[in-house]
């Protein structure tokens, strides 16, 4: 079974917390910490691991939240490797506000990597890759990195004859200039891509499988929140449905989705059946409180039973 390594070059801290309402110029009460990991490559690994794939978490980390970040990834049994930087690893906070049932969720900057910090960090991924490997690339990058940073990482990928997974916005042309195995990208996100907001389906399937036509990616992934997911190969589309779930946080729901569908693809499933456990881990996660991610068995039950238990 291939390996996901997933990088997370930009993680956080997630803190989450109830409230019983949120205001301004009010002091906010909150209980009920929780404290996860967070950065979307450490979560696709997150999710991949409970799902039975092999998976390894790259990621960089720097701080007194960097440390916790590590314990919080060693808790889960996820294996990792660890880049230590000189800035400090972000916080992310996150509010439930229990009045209004809606989500405050706040990010912090991450820390700069010196040109050293990247050239490391370039260098685990050369390391780790084995040939059909998938590689994740998540999330955002640090501060002030440079435009081809996930282009870089896409060339090193094709030298180790692996699969470069791409799975953010950020250095979205470069990266695609150089060349990737998998793009994917949410209904917020491949409007940058295509100019324009398509229609759901029959647009959004069109643009997908010209995109795979033109050479610029071998599989194109457009999740479509409550619409489903589909991927466009030149072997032709694949549709999953979306899963109606009591929606509790959406945190992590798209690093689930991706977690779930690169570990049934590592493990020989068809296109159908990894965009249908891809669905299923993101409506588990999205059942799941503040940060948190899926438990096991929801995704089980949604996946075999198309409903929770």
């Amino acid at each position: 079974m291939p390996r996901i390594i997933t990088l997370t070059p930009n993680p956080a801290l997630d803190y989450a917390v109830h409230a019983d309402f949120v205001e301004p110029n009010r002091k906010i009460r909150c209980r009920d910490p929780q404290t996860h990991p967070g950065g979307g490559g450490i979560n696709v690994a997150r999710a991949a691991s409970r799902l039975g794939a092999h998976a390894l978490a790259v990621f960089t980390a720097g701080g007194v939240y960097g440390d916790a970040l590590i314990k919080a990834i060693a808790s889960e049994n996820v294996p990792m490797r660890m880049i230590p930087i000189a800035g400090n690893t972000r916080l992310a906070f996150h509010v439930s506000n229990h009045r209004d049932d809606d989500e405050y969720r706040f990010n912090l900057p991450g820390a700069e990597l010196s040109e050293a910090e990247r050239n490391q960090f370039f260098d685990a991924v050369r390391e780790e890759t084995d040939p059909g490997d998938y590689v994740v690339a998540s999330g955002s990058l640090p501060p002030s990195a440079p435009e081809d940073f996930w282009a870089e990482i896409a060339k090193i990928v094709k030298q180790k004859k692996a699969r470069f997974v791409l799975d953010s916005i950020s250095g979205l042309d470069a990266a695609l200039a150089e060349g990737v195995y998998m793009l994917r990208q949410n209904e917020f996100e491949y409007p940058a891509l295509s100019g324009k907001t398509l229609k759901w389906p029959q647009e959004i399937k069109d643009f997908a499988q010209q995109i795979v036509a033109d050479g610029k990616t071998e599989a194109m992934v457009i999740s479509h929140g409550a619409d489903g997911s589909i991927i466009a190969t030149k072997d032709g589309l694949d549709f999953a449905p979306s899963y109606k779930v009591r929606a509790s946080s959406a945190v992590g729901a798209g690093d689930s989705f991706v977690g779930g569908l690169l570990t049934a693809l590592a493990r020989g499933d068809s296109n159908e059946d990894a965009l249908k456990l891809g669905m299923a881990a993101a409506g588990a996660t999205r059942m799941s409180e503040g940060t948190a991610l899926f438990k096991t068995s929801d995704v089980t039950n949604l996946f075999e039973n198309g409903t929770p238990q």
